[in-house]
């Protein structure tokens, strides 16, 4: 991952990310519930979230687990103040400013989490994170990526692009924002779906599954025994 230069991007979207999530992500409500219903069959769950941004989707998780304790962890200092206004007056909250690549998790956890994040690291980052991720995990604890993977085959590839673009083409922003979102793509480096669950069962975790898939973006699922 460039970690400069996604951060320098995110920093800069921070104050319009929320406003633009639904116009970036087609069916984000069902992506981002699906990952909160996984997180279900826990009761007040220690939760770990990576790559917050602005807590958008801990709020979700929030309203579900509201005794549990949360930590977030993000590279963007601008986004992670903003997640910190969203939880403002809360004690149940932890702030990492940091690579999580590179950041103690500090202790374990019943669930990790993260959205549209870790599409952002090489191949080799993806599978270093996955193993940090199994060894903070409690036993029976999950994994829940909530994210964008690359198309099986060149075609299928060019069929989510075309399909992303026309989304956003669609949406009633201004082309000065259509233009930022398309440069912040240019960091997406995702791995297929068959690379990453392959790459699930090598490290360890079980009931490896997807649990929404819409062109790029899912939630993939897997727990530690």
């Amino acid at each position: 991952m460039e970690n400069n230069k996604v951060k320098s991007a995110f920093d800069k979207a921070a104050e319009s990310y929320d406003k633009n999530r639904t116009k970036i992500i087609p069916l984000m409500e069902i992506f981002y519930n699906t990952a909160v219903e996984l997180t279900k069959k826990f009761e007040n769950p220690r939760i770990l979230d990576l790559g917050a941004v602005t807590g958008l989707l801990t709020q979700l998780l929030y309203e579900t687990h509201q005794k549990s304790q949360f930590t977030l962890i993000d590279l963007s200092e601008e986004m992670l103040s903003i997640a910190k206004k969203r939880f403002n007056g809360l004690n149940n909250f932890k702030y990492i400013l940091g690579d999580y690549l590179k950041t103690d998790f500090d202790g374990k956890y019943d669930v990790i989490i993260s959205s549209l994040s870790i599409h952002h690291l090489t191949a080799d980052e993806k599978q270093k994170l996955y193993k940090k991720i199994y060894e903070h995990l409690n036993n029976g604890g999950i994994f829940i990526n909530a994210d964008k993977v690359l198309g099986n085959t060149d075609k299928t590839e060019q069929m989510y692009i075309s399909m992303e673009n026309d989304y956003l083409e669609y949406q009633d922003i201004t082309q000065e924002e259509r233009e930022i979102i398309y440069e912040r793509r240019k960091l997406d480096i995702p791995s297929t779906l068959a690379d990453n669950l392959k790459w699930f069962d090598k490290i360890g975790f079980i009931n490896c599954d997807v649990f929404f898939k819409y062109y790029h973006y899912l939630v993939m699922y897997a727990e530690k025994s």
